[in-house]
């Protein structure tokens, strides 16, 4: 009995030091699966360590009746010292053959996104990100939930 737990502690420690450590993670969900134009979603987190690279990624929730095979939002990113910036990204969901990437979760697909492979922090303090729906319609059915996370890259 000894010998399994010390096996299950020693794979429980490898996963973590694989992905880094996880700094932040934050999901909001979307009322009635529907994103509109007015809806943001704000994320906020500390970052202490600006030597550290880290990863950035989004685990989009959505059904399968979502009637695009991507979608595209504004991110509106603010600094410690309070500058901003303005980005627009496609969140692709579905691969070149229009099948769904990412996981089954229930009734839902969570479409896990990098959208920063490998960040880096000029500054140590409070970082924003704020997510506004971009698409071609105002009112987006379909989507359920965005979850933004930050990992420390493993080196």
């Amino acid at each position: 009995m000894k010998l399994i737990y010390l096996f299950s502690m020693a794979v429980i420690m490898t996963l973590v030091s694989c992905n880094g450590g996880n700094i932040y993670t934050e999901k909001i969900e979307i009322k009635d699966d529907v994103w509109t134009y007015s809806d943001s979603l704000k994320y906020s987190f500390e970052i202490k360590d600006t030597a550290q690279l880290y990863t950035m990624q989004l685990n989009v929730r959505h059904n399968e009746e979502f009637p695009f095979e991507n979608c595209y939002v504004k991110i509106h990113s603010i600094y410690p010292d309070q500058t901003s910036k303005n980005d627009v990204l496609s969140l692709e969901f579905a691969d070149d053959s229009g099948t769904w990437m990412g996981e089954k979760d229930g009734n839902y697909l969570k479409a896990p996104i990098a959208i920063q492979p490998i960040a880096k922090f000029k500054k140590a303090g409070k970082y924003t990100m704020v997510f506004y729906q971009n698409s071609r319609v105002d009112s987006l059915k379909g989507i359920n939930s965005l979850e933004l996370i930050l990992n420390k890259k493993a080196s």
